[in-house]
């Protein structure tokens, strides 16, 4: 580890006051040249991090400004220590050892907050390029990476001070199986919750339709349930593990924008070419007019089949998003009510012929 010139200290031991003055002395000098080279280096690297298109090094630059500190502190405190104090011991246990426990404790905090950096730089520009919910599974995976990370250390650390873990683990292994087989359901939707934030079938935000017909908007993803805000503003709970299994119909992706496909009968006395024509200027009326209407799309309308009573026409056109589609139903239906009324458009009631034919005696 660290080695110290004695010849260097001379000049603070014979300082007024004996080694603890010295020591105090050494201990000022080194932490105020390391805050010095410290910021040193972080301005240096800001100023290459400005001169580069992403922001990646920027977040990676905030997050280890922290852990640079600190390190520069605790080899201040080592080498001040071991200059006038070589042989101390806290609990038995050498300062090598305390400083080496240290800096995996201060690496196991600089991975978590690269790993931060690296999640927040994500959120922020690719994410949003892709047009994805940013924030859903940050909270989630940052949790599970803090723990792995801290128990990976945790072993280390038990190493260093002599402590066998081989046992441990073989013990914790046994209960981690007791535990497992306990608490089956729970860890089926733990690890369901996984799969969805990680295939991303369903993101809080969207608007869903199960295979049971139930839908809503998925308000939040957690660790065993996902909650599904319905249109009548009650909130459904839902297992991951079933979420995970259910066939969904996701009516935000590939993008919010949503087609609508409607149909309405009229007389078969009436022309056919006339009612397509006033349908299709009905629609064109209420995309102008209406915020969620897709501008861009071309809506459109054609003569599909003879019903019963009627013949029968479908149309169709693009939505903002699929609550928009009431809005905009709605302005459409008052359309068409208005121009078949004005253009004296005749919209049948059901009719049923019945032949009742008498038998001859």
């Amino acid at each position: 580890m660290i080695q110290i010139n004695t010849e260097l200290l001379a000049p603070f031991n014979n300082l007024p006051g004996g080694q603890f003055v010295g020591f105090l002395t050494l201990f000022t000098i080194l932490i105020l040249s390391s805050y010095l080279l410290a910021t040193i280096i972080t301005k240096l690297l800001s100023f290459l991090s400005r001169r580069t298109k992403t922001t990646l090094d920027d977040e990676i630059l905030k997050k280890l400004k922290t852990p640079l500190f600190i390190f520069f502190l605790l080899t201040a405190i080592e080498i001040s220590i071991l200059a006038f104090y070589e042989d101390v011991q806290f609990y038995g246990v050498a300062l090598t050892n305390l400083y080496l426990i240290s800096l995996f404790i201060l690496v196991a905090f600089t991975i978590n907050r690269l790993i931060d950096a690296l999640l927040v730089w994500y959120g922020k520009e690719i994410a949003i390029a892709r047009k994805q919910k940013k924030e859903e599974a940050f909270p989630f995976v940052r949790n599970v990476v803090k723990v792995l990370i801290y128990i990976a250390f945790l072993v280390i650390i038990l190493e260093r001070l002599g402590i066998e873990v081989a046992p441990l683990i073989a013990g914790l292994g046994i209960v981690g199986l007791a535990v497992a087989l306990a608490l089956q359901d729970t860890l089926s939707n733990f690890f369901a919750g996984i799969h969805i934030l990680a295939d991303r079938p369903v993101r809080e935000g969207d608007y869903v339709r199960l295979e049971n017909n139930m839908e809503g908007t998925i308000e939040r993803i957690g660790w065993r349930s996902t909650k599904l805000k319905r249109l009548d503003n009650n909130e459904v709970i839902i297992p991951n593990a079933k979420l995970a299994q259910s066939t969904i119909i996701n009516f935000s992706v590939p993008n919010e924008k949503t087609g609508m496909l409607y149909e309405i009968g009229v007389d078969y006395n009436e022309d056919i070419d006339k009612v397509e024509k006033i349908i299709y200027n009905a629609l064109k009326k209420v995309q102008n007019e209406h915020p969620d209407f897709v501008k861009d799309s071309e809506p459109w309308v054609r003569f599909d089949k003879f019903g019963d009573y009627a013949l029968i026409f479908k149309y169709g056109y693009m939505v903002n998003n699929f609550l928009a589609q009431f809005s905009v139903l709605k302005t459409v239906n008052k359309e068409l009510f208005y121009e078949f009324k004005k253009n004296k458009i005749n919209i049948p009631f059901p009719v049923r012929t019945i032949y009742n034919e008498k038998k001859k005696k």
